[in-house]
């Protein structure tokens, strides 16, 4: 059965003042009439266990989108595992345990594709597959906790019947993503060092051999998507573009923006992470979803908004 939202809904996005809930609460505001709850960090502490009760319980959320999530690339997710574990687990424990109190008739917890076991060398990977071996070590820890929220999710809906979409996100990108040179995800870390690089009249370091592979997705495309999978389905759902790039595409896109004026250094004593990363998109497929944006477009729309907010942009 396909859910409409109406009027009488009351909509949680967790994660509001970040690049994938400021999104999904875009979206929603201009597509439903229902009342959107979009609280930030500083209204309200997810890892704060008394005051997430507390919030649902004042505002009785019917549906929760949950993207939100402590997030690092590869060089926080090896140096900060201990802390991703953590947060990401108290922040995941409470939203669904408080959503559940207060009556809550659906959740969206959107997992990543570092869930994925290692034993796949990252090809075509498909739901059911979650769970035959470990993930990657370069982003264990994290993947771990967003595991145990699959599991969380699940023995919810076995013993209190909520529902629940598992939305697991390709390799996002685009506006107000954290642009973190040094442990942000690769596109926004791409973005602002040719950004600071182009200023200064400075070379570019990139890590690694630019060789490894995934689906990037620009942002508004995985809203569109994590909405649509609520709406019309229920369990783990590879969210992604099917645009499929090397690292190294990336690298290109922004030497071809900044004139090709850029001295590019590859650092080869960096690693490259999992090797290869993308996904069947055929669940996503069977609900009419398509993608509308390509990875040019995507880093050109990404590029223009942070020249025009720098330096106000989130790092």
């Amino acid at each position: 059965m396909t859910i409409e939202f109406t009027r009488h809904d009351r909509i949680l996005v967790t994660g509001a003042g970040g690049m994938l809930g400021g999104a999904i609460a875009r979206i929603l505001q201009e597509t439903s009439d229902a009342t959107i709850l979009a609280p930030r960090r500083s209204e309200l502490d997810l890892v704060d266990t008394d005051a997430v009760h507390r919030f649902f319980q004042t505002m009785q959320p019917t549906h929760v989108f949950h993207p939100a999530a402590k997030v690092f690339g590869l060089g926080g997710n090896t140096r900060f595992p201990a802390q991703m574990y953590f947060e990401n687990t108290m922040i995941n424990t409470n939203v669904i345990d408080a959503a559940r109190q207060a009556g809550t008739s659906k959740i969206s917890g959107v997992g990543t594709g570092c869930v994925y076991p290692v034993k796949y060398d990252g090809q075509y990977l498909r739901e059911e597959q979650i769970w035959d071996g470990p993930p990657h070590g370069s982003e264990w820890a994290y993947a771990q906790a967003k595991r145990g929220m699959l599991t969380q999710l699940d023995a919810y809906r076995e013993q209190y019947g909520i529902d629940y979409a598992y939305p697991i996100c390709g390799n996002l990108y685009g506006p107000n993503d954290l642009f973190d040179v040094e442990y942000g995800h690769v596109i926004p870390s791409l973005v602002a060092k040719f950004h600071s690089a182009n200023q200064q009249g400075s070379a570019v370091t990139v890590w690694g051999t630019g060789a490894a592979v995934r689906d990037f997705s620009y942002v508004d495309d995985a809203a569109r998507a994590i909405i649509t999978a609520h709406k019309s389905m229920s369990g783990p759902v590879n969210v992604a573009s099917g645009n499929v790039h090397a690292i190294r595409d990336v690298v290109e896109i922004l030497d071809e923006l900044t004139g090709h004026s850029l001295k590019i250094d590859w650092d080869r004593s960096k690693p490259d992470g999992q090797g290869r990363r993308y996904y069947d998109l055929g669940k996503l497929a069977s609900i009419g979803f398509k993608s509308e944006y390509n990875l040019k477009d995507g880093i050109q729309m990404t590029w223009d908004w942070y020249k025009t907010n720098y330096p106000n942009v989130r790092s």
